[in-house]
């Protein structure tokens, strides 16, 4: 399943001009390939651009992020990785990081900040890219300096996207290891092997907190001091791969953990063709097809009967309250009752019991953005939403706030 609106910077350098070589690997063309898999990433070749050695110049490397910056819209997914030296120097107790081209000199700060690229000024650029999905992979020695104010804050803006993160190779002490006779760097070799289906998610494709794991795990389990580090900003844990052949595996839910009446009560705007006909037509079906009792409005509310006691019932005997969130529900005074209701049942219980499903683009509330949402508008991405959804619903909601 190919990723049309996708866009990748990669770049690697390991034979510097004028500072110390680092071993030679095929870091940068390995993920370069992994990202172009059709059966993996899926990103449209000619969108992977490559800056390797002697091409990746500091202006070569701000060009290509400009680029990205022209180039990507709302709805993009970029992904940027670097492979190479990270710098970090210190003047007047301001400490700063950098990423260091192939024509860097490092002789003193004042070298770096002219020839290297500084965390203020790749805050900068990152800044202006306005992928829904950006992901920035840094394997390099003390990466983790990306925890820096000025370069968090580019990649936090939930404004620009539904997420934005940075996968960093190691502590802002630490170093990026190469182990002899491996193809690639540990870190880059463990990225890779997520990516190629390794780090499993559900429904089919990767996300990327389980690509963060999966690589995080199986780097501390070596016998080498290094700690990769996540910095993320995420409305959802969104898709960077999708498994090899693109198949989830079927699916085995657990038991219910409680006495609850009804795994979920279905919350839309059934006033609305379109919400109702993907309740009825897709959800529904999926869902009780697993086994999970649903209470939906339009099939079971008695007719005759005021409506806000059975909504308030409902919510109440039901484990979970999904809404089904569009501008059609956000604008229906009764669909914002049951919100409150599943709300207020929450505070009681002190349970987190409301899952927002996002089925088409809307401005949300304040109090909605602060709960993690399913994004469903894409409908390439239904099947893998459904099956996370399914899940979650066989959760105890102590649990899910525990873990």
């Amino acid at each position: 399943m190919p990723i049309d609106d996708a866009h990748a910077l990669v770049i690697g350098i390991s034979r510097y001009a004028h500072i110390a070589h680092l071993r030679s690997t095929q870091d940068a063309e390995d993920v370069a390939a992994v990202l172009r898999d059709p059966a993996c990433c899926g990103y449209p070749p000619a969108a992977v651009r490559t800056l390797i050695e002697d091409q990746a110049t500091r202006a070569a490397i701000l060009d290509a992020l400009d680029a990205l910056a022209r180039d990507a819209r709302d709805g993009s997914t970029v992904f940027i990785y670097y492979s190479g030296h990270g710098a970090r120097a210190a003047a007047g107790g301001d400490s700063r990081f950098y990423l260091v081209p192939v024509d860097a000199t490092n002789a003193s700060r004042d070298e770096l900040d002219r020839t290297a690229i500084s965390n203020t000024e790749l805050a900068a650029r990152l800044r202006v890219i306005r992928a829904g999905r950006l992901t920035v992979v840094l394997d390099c020695c003390r990466a983790a300096a990306v925890a820096d104010p000025r370069l968090a804050e580019a990649v936090a803006p939930l404004g620009q996207g539904r997420g934005r993160s940075v996968i960093a190779a190691s502590r802002a002490t630490d170093y990026s290891y190469e182990l002899p006779g491996e193809r690639d760097s540990v870190m880059t070799g463990c990225l890779i092997e997520g990516l190629r289906g390794a780090a499993r998610g559900v429904g089919g494709v990767i996300r990327i907190c389980d690509l963060f794991q999966y690589v995080q795990e199986h780097v501390v389990a070596l016998p080498i001091d290094q700690h990769p580090v996540f910095k993320a900003e995420l409305e959802e844990n969104y898709p960077v791969a999708q498994l090899r052949g693109g198949a989830p595996e079927p699916l085995a839910l657990p038991p219910p953990l409680d006495a609850a009446r009804y795994d979920a009560f279905l919350s839309y705007c059934h006033a609305d063709p379109d919400d109702r006909a993907w309740v009825s037509g897709v959800v529904v079906p999926y869902l009780e097809g697993l086994g999970l009792k649903l209470c939906v409005e339009h099939r079971d509310f008695q007719l005759g009967r005021p409506r806000l006691p059975q909504v308030e019932a409902a919510v109440t005997g039901s484990r979970y309250t999904v809404t089904v969130l569009s501008p059609a529900y956000l604008a229906s005074a009764y669909e914002a009752f049951d919100e409150l209701l599943a709300a207020h049942n929450a505070i009681a219980t002190r349970e987190p019991r409301l899952i927002p499903v996002i089925r088409r683009a809307c401005q949300l509330a304040l109090h909605t953005r602060m709960t993690e949402a399913l994004d469903a508008s894409n409908d390439a991405e239904v099947p893998a939403a459904l099956q996370r959804l399914a899940l979650a619903l066989r959760q105890s909601p102590h649990l899910r706030l525990d873990g």
